[in-house]
């Protein structure tokens, strides 16, 4: 994502609690730079990217514990986006959606809602396989 941003990451005069939750952050990078569309991949790549754009408390929490400003860290991960860096297929994206609508799916006990939700999963499922791996731009 840069050089200075990956040389700050990697620096060794740090304690081994800042270092743990540096490579926290390095693992949520390294999932969003995965090229594969099988669905445990690019949902595995969409969670670390919403963790990060997200900008959610736990985020926040661990770029502190890491020693690193959060918006920092953010604004780097967009710069890469936008300088493509790092890319998302339209494959990856549908499977995401494809899941959260399934796990809620599995989570619902009402019988209408569980018709309804199984609607919405059959019809992603064929939107997933009817997908390409063409570059897509996100937010």
């Amino acid at each position: 994502m840069g050089i200075n941003f990956a040389t700050e990451m990697v620096q060794q005069n740090k304690p081994s609690e800042v270092k743990l939750w540096r490579a926290v952050i390095n693992n949520a990078l390294g999932d969003v730079t995965l090229n594969l569309s099988d669905r445990k991949s690019s949902i595995q790549k969409m969670t670390a990217h919403y963790w990060i754009v997200n900008n959610s408390e736990d985020f926040q929490q661990v770029c502190y514990y890491a020693d690193l400003e959060p918006s920092n860290v953010r604004l780097q991960y967009l710069r890469a986006i936008k300088n493509k860096k790092i890319i998302f297929t339209d494959r990856q994206v549908k499977w995401k959606k494809y899941n959260d609508h399934y796990q809620r799916l599995k989570e619902t006990k009402d019988k209408e809602e569980r018709k309804h939700l199984r609607k919405i999963v059959d019809y992603l499922r064929m939107l997933v396989f009817n997908s390409n791996n063409n570059p897509i731009m996100i937010n």
